[in-house]
């Protein structure tokens, strides 16, 4: 995951400005939560992943739509818990 990229979609998607850092730690505790509580989500983000860049889509851009998916999918079904992690990637000591 290229961190601009991630970046842009939380900044596009959640209006929340992150740095870079903090971006690539939000993508990585919802992909971790993904795989705990949600598998089938997380097979189907890595299906999206191969097949956008089997169809040799940029890597920037492909990054910025898997994380528009993530954050898509975390506001529907689990938006307390994105939430939580935003608010603990950002104000976290």
């Amino acid at each position: 995951m290229e961190s601009r990229s991630a970046k842009k979609a939380i900044r596009d998607i959640l209006h929340i400005r992150l740095s870079e850092e903090q971006s690539q730690e939000l993508y990585h505790k919802i992909c971790r939560f993904l795989v705990e509580k949600d598998e089938k989500a997380y097979i189907n983000l890595l299906r999206l992943k191969y097949s956008l860049l089997n169809d040799y889509m940029d890597n920037d851009v492909c990054d910025y739509f898997i994380m528009e998916y993530l954050l898509d999918k975390m506001e529907k079904e689990h938006s307390l818990i994105l939430s939580a992690m935003s608010y603990l990637v950002v104000y976290k000591s």
